[in-house]
């Protein structure tokens, strides 16, 4: 699946972030020719890779972009000197640069599905590595679904006629109005991880690559992060234990939710004119909308029928993602064996 931005004022839920300064000019620079290892965890999304970009994010070698998601390799910049593409995102999504930073980091999950980001990627630095994480696709799907209404990508409150409605908007009909990108409907190949992560392996090569399992981040965060750690060659600051986040939310006002995640277009002609402070407060004001608009959930229960359909439909995909991880993960198929109720570090 292939996610493309349309040339208007974006709308995705890190818009406004993205008009904030990251590394200073003279910094990078400096740093040009001599710039620490990448790494991109390139998705799955709802498979803790919030969680776990947080946690690299607190390490003080490691230098993450901000927002976590910069789709910046989504568009092809191949026109340009590969210098000036490297500038260009340093100097806008990462602040928190330094001489002694081990690495760089990046959480856009948007890059499991595009196999030319992966390519870009290994163009804009070719020590770059990559981490992808995998879940039960029954527990991703119902998880993302949620999401969606949350970022208001989605309008069908019902899973299971979400799910129905993917031939209809995979021919462009009931999209809903405040949609990003059509695709994102397509809860199908969203949750195809096996085959998603066959292709990255194909593409950047198994060994820049490092999975991390969803349930093996719940059980032990602290040992998956260490490993990780050592996949992208950082020093090891011996933290094991991590915050919990129960990331299923609702919301309270429909309008409000609309203005924070798609702001309108005042508001980008506003950005267009403000000054760093002025953006500071703006990107302030729109956090503190969006945890006051925040409603506790709890996501209802997937029907039977609807578990046995994705079981189904999944289940050579599982055993495919099971082959390639060297790895049974095929219980993820069994009856309800649900990890971590969307609870994770």
């Amino acid at each position: 699946m292939t996610v493309t931005r349309q040339n208007r004022h974006p709308k995705s839920s890190a818009d406004i972030t993205k008009f904030l300064h990251g590394a200073q000019p003279a910094l990078v620079s400096e740093m040009l020719n001599n710039l620490p290892p990448s790494f991109f965890i390139v998705g799955a999304p709802r498979c803790g890779t919030t969680a776990l970009s947080k946690a690299l994010a607190g390490h003080p070698l490691i230098a993450y972009s901000k927002p976590k998601e910069t789709h910046f390799l989504l568009e092809d910049r191949s026109a340009m000197p590969i210098e000036d593409i490297r500038r260009l995102y340093l100097e806008r999504f990462q602040p928190d640069l330094a001489r002694d930073s081990q690495a760089i980091g990046d959480g856009s999950v948007s890059y499991l599905y595009e196999p030319d980001a992966i390519q870009r990627a290994i163009a804009f630095d070719p020590r770059a590595k990559f981490i992808a994480a995998v879940r039960n696709p029954l527990d991703m799907l119902h998880s993302y679904h949620t999401r969606l209404l949350y970022t208001l990508d989605e309008d069908e409150t019902d899973f299971s006629r979400a799910w129905c409605l993917q031939n209809e908007r995979g021919m462009g009909r009931k999209i809903p109005k405040r949609c990003r990108a059509p695709q994102l409907l397509q809860y199908g190949e969203i949750a195809m991880l096996g085959s998603h992560i066959e292709r990255l392996f194909e593409v950047a090569g198994r060994e820049r690559c490092h999975v991390v399992v969803f349930d093996d981040f719940v059980s032990n965060p602290g040992g998956v992060y260490k490993q990780v750690l050592e996949f992208i060659g950082v020093d090891d600051d011996h933290r094991r234990e991590f915050k919990a986040r129960r990331s299923n939310a609702g919301v309270k006002n429909r309008w409000l939710q609309q203005f924070a995640m798609n702001p309108p277009e005042w508001i980008f002609r506003l950005i267009d004119f403000s000054d760093t402070g002025t953006l500071k407060r703006l990107k302030q004001l729109r956090k503190r909308i969006k945890r006051f608009n925040k409603a506790r959930e709890r996501r209802p229960p997937m029907p039977e029928h609807m578990r046995e359909i994705l079981i189904d439909y999944y289940h050579l995909d599982v055993d495919k993602l099971s082959a390639l991880l060297e790895r049974d993960v095929t219980y993820w198929l069994r009856p309800h064996p649900s990890v971590g109720n969307d609870k994770c570090v």
